[in-house]
């Protein structure tokens, strides 16, 4: 059951998170975004680049230190982690078998990815299970 029904990424993070996914190509990029949840709704507070350690437009394997990194941020603020995002380059931002076979998270946290095959970012949220994915509802403000 996830821990939250919405998740909510003020506009400023949004654009970092765009932003790198663009500076990462040809390449995927990867990373977390921090925050707290208030009546049911994920609020993002913090984002988190981390690295992909295979630089590769089909894959990533996020960085560890960064992971530790992100992990120690979120402790000593007092946060969680609410949503991991990444990009795909040429294709939708649509869940892969490989995101799905790769989900260490459950539903503990919402899966973002960015489609950069567009003219804009398609950017699209799931919910990952061991075997498959659905739509999480989430939104920009500010």
């Amino acid at each position: 059951m996830p821990p939250f029904t919405r998740l909510m990424i003020p506009r400023p993070l949004l654009d970092a998170v765009l932003a790198h996914a663009r500076a990462a190509l040809p390449n995927e990029c990867c990373g977390l975004l921090g925050g707290v949840v208030e009546a049911g709704v994920g609020r993002v507070t913090q984002h988190f680049p981390v690295g992909n350690d295979l630089a590769s437009p089909t894959e990533y394997a996020a960085n560890a230190r960064d992971m530790l990194a992100a992990s120690r941020a979120t402790r000593a603020a007092g946060t969680d982690v609410l949503a991991i995002y990444h990009s795909h380059p040429t294709s939708d931002p649509v869940p892969s078998r490989k995101d799905v076979e790769r989900n260490f998270w459950g539903e503990t946290a919402v899966h973002l990815i960015i489609g950069l095959a567009g003219d804009e970012p398609d950017v699209r949220a799931w919910w990952l299970t061991e075997s498959g994915y659905r739509p999480a509802d989430w939104g920009a403000e500010g």
